[in-house]
């Protein structure tokens, strides 16, 4: 019988693969939509998807009130908050200094995994964590270029970014137990979704996020995209963090831009790099490292 700590490697490996490709679809369409309206109409298909499948997997559970929150405070902070200003951030500092900024991310989030969640890791767990976060940092700067932008602002931007999503994480983890991980994922991208929702009545920019989605075509490019990061990125991922820690799931997530490297290269035509090439050999000598050391969840 398969341990629940595989099952977990195995649904963290998987949703940083489809994140990859997700991104890869979603940058063609990119060209002609804002991220913001993007990730609204992704979070009203993902919501109509999860429900259903929820259904179909046996209706929808009562996970007491403390789970429903736990999880719909991590869809507002993890969805609607961080990536907001996740956004924001990469107009004022740019790609570099957020990607920095990122790595600094995953590694608060590790460290709230052992205080809050009582996690712990033996020496060569955190020498893992440290070699995929070290070839992850190598291998997205080696396709940087131009100098790199600096604003207080926007450092700002990034860190309310990172410790948001850091700490939807914990929240994530709180919630899971006892409930179905489809269900959770529905809860938490409702939220996340409602969040985003409101922020565009308010701001006044709704009309025009949702306004280019009367192409047809594109709406059935944007569905196929959306299908991809909705069972492939959002719910293995909350599969992932219902069977192993969170320092293991949220470790081999973020080794998405490895994933992208080889996808980049056979669908973009761009050029491989010996730094990312570097990058990718480090971070994957991470995980291998990191999946073989153990790991004792609170």
């Amino acid at each position: 019988m398969i341990s629940g700590n595989i099952i977990g490697i195995a649904a963290a490996l998987g949703s940083a693969a489809s994140w990859s490709v997700g991104a890869l679809l979603f940058s063609r369409l990119g060209e002609s939509l804002s991220s913001f309206a993007m990730m609204l109409v992704k979070g009203g298909i993902s919501i109509v998807l999860l429900g259903f499948l929820a259904v179909l997997l046996g209706g929808y559970s009562e996970i007491g009130a403390q789970a429903y929150f736990y999880l719909a405070l991590s869809g507002l902070l993890g969805i609607a908050l961080a990536d907001t200003f996740f956004f924001s951030a990469l107009k004022e500092i740019g790609p570099r200094a957020l990607v920095l900024l990122m790595t600094i991310g995953q590694v608060f989030t590790v460290i709230l995994a052992v205080i809050l969640l009582g996690e712990r890791l033996p020496l060569n767990g955190w020498i893992g964590i440290a070699m995929i976060i070290s070839g992850i940092t190598i291998g997205m700067l080696s396709g940087a270029s131009g100098k790199g932008r600096s604003s207080s602002k926007g450092i700002v931007f990034g860190l309310i970014s990172v410790i948001s999503m850091s700490v939807s994480v914990i929240l994530v983890k709180k919630g899971l137990e006892g409930t179905p991980t489809v269900y959770a994922t529905f809860i938490r991208m409702l939220a996340g979704t409602l969040g985003m929702f409101l922020m565009g009545i308010v701001t006044g920019r709704l009309k025009t996020w949702v306004t280019p989605f009367r192409d047809r075509s594109l709406i059935w490019k944007f569905f196929l995209a959306v299908c991809v990061i909705t069972f492939g990125g959002f719910w293995l991922s909350i599969v992932a963090f219902k069977y192993t820690s969170v320092a293991v799931a949220n470790s081999l997530i973020s080794t998405e831009p490895i994933f992208i490297i080889p996808l980049s290269v056979i669908f973009l035509k761009e050029k491989l790099t010996s730094r990312a090439v570097a990058g990718a050999v480090i971070a994957t000598a991470g995980v291998i490292t990191l999946c073989t050391s153990g790991v004792v969840a609170g």
